[in-house]
């Protein structure tokens, strides 16, 4: 994280309280007293290689504050009060909890909710659509909600807002700073237990090779909480790699999001119908299905640099035209897209984006699905084409076909490219191979890569193979050994 001046200043405050508490014995005592926030060890962790022996004192302080959470958590267990647990969201589409806060809520000794909290760094219009949207797929999901927003004055609520502080908050994303400062984990007491639940694969990397280590393995939340469930083993070597804490608060659990495909769940044909727009006149058998799923980076800067949406939108809107016969489509945007589409002036205002996605809607063979889960629709289609980072992985747990749309800026860690190496590819730009994949691979079932991609899921990413549970039983094992264990 790049400070400016400013931001200089107040972290220095913090340190400077820190360090007077340290001087009064506040964290020396069984429970550190709550004026002391996580904001305080951030700063310390953000500021650390400009005092002398800052790094030391960081893991010092780390390791006292750790200790005193779990002290308290596992008397607070002990003594059958409930242990409130929050899950923090604001997407959706991210969402990569659901077997880990059904376990928890499923637990009388759990008082669990979602904490949907808005996006800060984008427009009025952005912020309130994905929030809403997102607001109200929990709500009709039967997920217990606190909302970080009034819904009358469009004010951001703060955690004290909410009564009692959670004692254990799930972060399902790094990119906090996109919040509220309010809202921001950071802010919450050092009373919290803290942990974190990825919602995608850690696949990307930029041609410097500075973001994995710079905004992945070694970003300041991932130096705080109590524990990284991490999606792979690879992943996990990135930690102990690169991180600063060397990766002792990582474990591989697996990909909770992804618990969903070893269910195995059936669908009929009337749940294929409800996800997919099937043509009148037409089975769902008859019918190819293809998920359409741009990433956001249409700006030409940034971390990471992976969309060809400005270059093939209305191309893609063509082919679902042309092929209204023999396959639906379900164009699913990145949750930043629309914000990004217009930022970036692909498209004049949100206005002319939503109308594009009205021209998907009225097809009777496509439909556009933002802010909800996708599983399902993984799950029933036959093949995705896309240039989004995440899906590259989660695709594979379902072993269909999968285009990959590149750019001459796209990078990828080791395991990205043994993944990305068991799909096919064309340029965003070259419509002629696209819709050659279309028709090729999809319509005529040419998949020549499937062993090749059941491969690398087996090395790779079968975790429930390697762990012998699925990754959502073992955070929930995982917290429940904390709690039981002695004191």
């Amino acid at each position: 994280m790049e400070l400016d001046r400013e931001s200089v200043a107040y972290y220095s405050a913090r340190i400077e309280e820190l360090i007077d508490g340290i001087d009064r014995g506040d964290f020396g005592r069984d429970e550190i007293p709550d004026n002391y926030r996580w904001m305080h060890l951030m700063s310390l962790f953000l500021l650390r290689e400009s005092l002398e022996g800052g790094g030391d004192l960081f893991v010092q302080l780390y390791d006292v504050v750790t200790a005193a959470v779990v002290r308290r958590l596992q008397n607070k267990y002990k003594s059958g009060d409930k242990i409130n647990v929050i899950f923090q969201s604001y997407s959706a589409a991210q969402w990569p909890a659901e077997g880990v806060y059904r376990l928890l809520d499923a637990n009388d000794s759990f008082d669990v909710k979602v904490l949907v909290t808005p996006l800060d760094d984008r427009d009025e219009n952005s912020c309130r659509d994905s929030y809403n949207k997102t607001l109200e797929w929990f709500k009709n999901s039967g997920h217990t909600v606190l909302e970080g927003m009034d819904p009358e004055t469009g004010e951001f609520r703060s955690w004290e807002y909410f009564g009692n502080y959670p004692d254990i908050a799930f972060q399902l994303s790094s990119w906090f700073s996109s919040t509220p400062q309010s809202l921001w984990f950071a802010s919450l007491p050092l009373h919290c237990l803290l942990a974190y639940i990825p919602y995608g694969i850690q696949f990307a990397e930029n041609h410097k090779g500075t973001f994995a280590p710079e905004a992945v393995f070694n970003k300041e939340i991932f130096n705080l909480v109590w524990r990284i469930y991490c999606d792979s083993g690879s992943t996990l070597s990135g930690y102990s790699k690169y991180q600063f804490l060397g990766g002792r608060n990582a474990v591989f659990s697996g990909y909770a999001k992804m618990d969903y495909f070893y269910e195995g769940k059936k669908v009929t044909d009337e749940q294929i119908k409800s996800l997919w727009k099937i043509p009148e006149g037409k089975n769902p058998d008859e019918i190819k299905r293809i998920i359409i799923a741009p990433h956001y980076s249409v700006l030409h800067k940034g971390w990471l640099l992976f969309s060809t949406f400005r270059e093939n939108a209305w191309f893609m809107l063509y082919l679902a035209q042309k092929y209204k016969d023999k396959v639906s489509f379900v164009l699913k945007p990145h949750p930043n897209l629309r914000y990004a589409a217009v930022a970036g002036k692909m498209f004049k205002d949100y206005e002319s984006y939503d109308k594009y996605l009205e021209e998907w809607n009225s097809l009777p063979n496509a439909r556009v699905v933002e802010e909800s889960s996708y599983l399902e629709l993984f799950s029933t289609s036959d093949a995705m084409m896309t240039d989004s980072v995440s899906f590259l992985g989660e695709y594979l747990y379902v072993n269909k076909p999968l285009l990959l749309l590149t750019r001459p800026e796209q990078g990828f860690l080791e395991l990205g490219k043994k993944v990305t190496d068991s799909y096919y590819k064309a340029p965003g730009t070259d419509y002629e191979k696209i819709e050659e994949f279309l028709q090729n691979v999809v319509i005529e079932d040419n998949d020549t890569m499937s062993a090749q991609r059941e491969s690398v899921f087996a090395k790779e990413l079968d975790y429930v193979t390697y762990n012998g549970c699925k990754a959502s039983e073992f955070v929930y094992g995982d917290i429940m050994k904390l709690l039981e264990a002695k004191s």
